[in-house]
């Protein structure tokens, strides 16, 4: 028994003395990792090193969590960060951006979180690395999770506290008359409790300020990103783009891209609007770049049902485990082969407009969504192609204009009505299409709000 009882003590004994001298080394290398860095001059034996010291910090702390996350030095990731934007290493921008995005997460400074991510999104574009799009965008998903969560909680919060400041208003003053004798008692206890209350209510005031900061911040992320009118400018001189968001920040948005002769437009409307449109809106931006990577002799149906099984895959609609994920999108797809003037479209819940001699074509897109609830829909989209003159003119739409409530009979403005007015404005040039559609709306709207984003492009042949 002795023995037994001397070997447990012998072994604890040896445990102990073995991880203390396993992170004693830790720290060591950590030390003289950052020694070495003001001597190293040359940028890729840096950035080698900064990489090193932060999984170095990683392995010091262990897993990250809220409790210990500020103990993390942020700087060298940073640095190593910039470091590999200028030396375009791309994975290593990756896996810092990724890691530097969950520690500003758990910091809840979502602003930074949003910075990096942007920036290394933008990196990516620019150098055509769409294949490492999907892990960032993951992560924008999760952090868009989160910061809803924290918006609906705050809310929650904000109502339950406002009911609790009535109810307890109606007993003051109930109290006040039944009970006169206790006055003095009961505007003390009041008056500590009134203090309280405002007390809670200035920090929800104050949450509420960060939030609307946050959005802000997501409303320049989101601009900077689909600010893709001067692209469109550029590709067709006489064009125009009326963009109304209902919100600060837009479910709607227009994308652009050039591969030889071929010019391809999409006009997409995201599922809701606000925060979670203008997030999905931003994903899909970057889908359609990375689906059209070997897309260019694809027809428009092609494109539409490989960024259908991206946004599947990427909300993982296929998990039935997962209920309420119903996000994606309506979008109408235009390919211009300007060699050979001819225009290529396919749309999903989106038709495209075409006018010739004051006479307007419909071609319909197909009644189904991108995404969404109808994963499995086997309903095809249908192509259409048709030859284009000088002068033609081509309008695409999401639905926010003809579904606008006002007028004399508090009624919705309805598209034949938008086709109409578009055919009444047709001769005239873009920029005053774009003006009148916009001045019309708004005197349309009068006083009521706007129920949903607008966006309507025009293209002159």
């Amino acid at each position: 028994m002795n023995k037994i009882y001397l070997f447990t003590i012998l072994t604890i004994f040896a445990t102990n003395f073995y991880s203390q001298n396993t992170s004693n080394d830790s720290i060591k290398r950590f030390n003289n990792l950052v020694q070495q860095l003001p001597q190293t001059k040359n940028d890729t034996l840096r950035l080698n090193l900064l990489f090193d010291i932060h999984y170095c910090q990683q392995a010091l702390l262990g897993d990250l969590t809220e409790a210990n996350i500020n103990k993390f030095d942020d700087k060298f990731t940073k640095e190593a960060i910039r470091l590999a934007t200028s030396l375009k290493k791309f994975d290593t921008l990756k896996s810092l951006t990724v890691d530097i995005g969950f520690i500003f997460d758990l910091r809840k400074e979502y602003d930074s979180s949003f910075f990096y991510y942007n920036n290394c999104l933008s990196a990516f574009e620019e150098a055509n690395k769409y294949e490492l799009t999907y892990a960032i965008t993951q992560n924008i998903f999760y952090n868009n999770s989160l910061l809803q969560g924290i918006i609906k909680e705050n809310n929650i919060r904000e109502r339950a506290q406002t009911q609790k400041i009535n109810l307890l208003t109606k007993i003051g003053l109930g109290v006040l008359i039944l009970f006169i004798a206790f006055l003095i008692y009961f505007f003390l206890r009041s008056h500590k409790q009134n203090k309280n209350l405002r007390y809670q209510k200035d920090l929800i005031q104050k949450s509420k300020t960060e939030i609307e900061s946050s959005i802000n911040y997501a409303e320049n992320i989101q601009h900077s990103v689909l600010s893709n009118e001067n692209k469109l400018k550029a590709l067709f001189p006489n064009s125009f783009v009326l963009f109304m968001p209902r919100d600060k920040v837009s479910g709607d948005f227009m994308w652009t891209n050039q591969l030889d002769n071929f010019v391809y437009v999409a006009v997409a409307d995201c599922t809701g609007h606000g925060v979670p449109g203008a997030l999905l809106s931003i994903v899909g931006h970057f889908m359609l770049d990375a689906v059209l990577i070997d897309g260019k002799n694809k027809v428009p149906s092609e494109i539409l049902n490989n960024l259908h099984e991206s946004i599947v895959k990427s909300l993982d609609q296929h998990n039935s485990n997962k209920k309420g994920n119903h996000d994606g999108m309506d979008i109408g797809f235009l390919k211009f082969d300007l060699k050979n003037n001819k225009l290529f479209y396919a749309g999903a819940h989106r038709s495209l407009y075409h006018l010739r001699d004051k006479v307007v074509s419909e071609f319909k897109g197909t009644r189904r969504p991108i995404g969404g609830t109808q994963i499995a829909y086997k309903k095809p989209f249908i192509d259409y192609e048709l030859d284009f003159n000088q002068g033609d003119l081509v309008y695409c739409y999401s639905d926010g204009f003809q579904d606008q409530i006002g007028g004399e009979e508090n009624k919705k403005f309805m598209n034949k009505n938008l086709i109409n007015l578009i055919l009444e404005n047709s001769e005239k040039n873009l920029e005053f299409q774009k003006n009148e559609l916009k001045e019309k709306f708004i005197k349309f709207k009068g006083t009521n709000n706007q129920i949903d984003d607008v966006l309507i492009v025009g293209i002159k042949l």
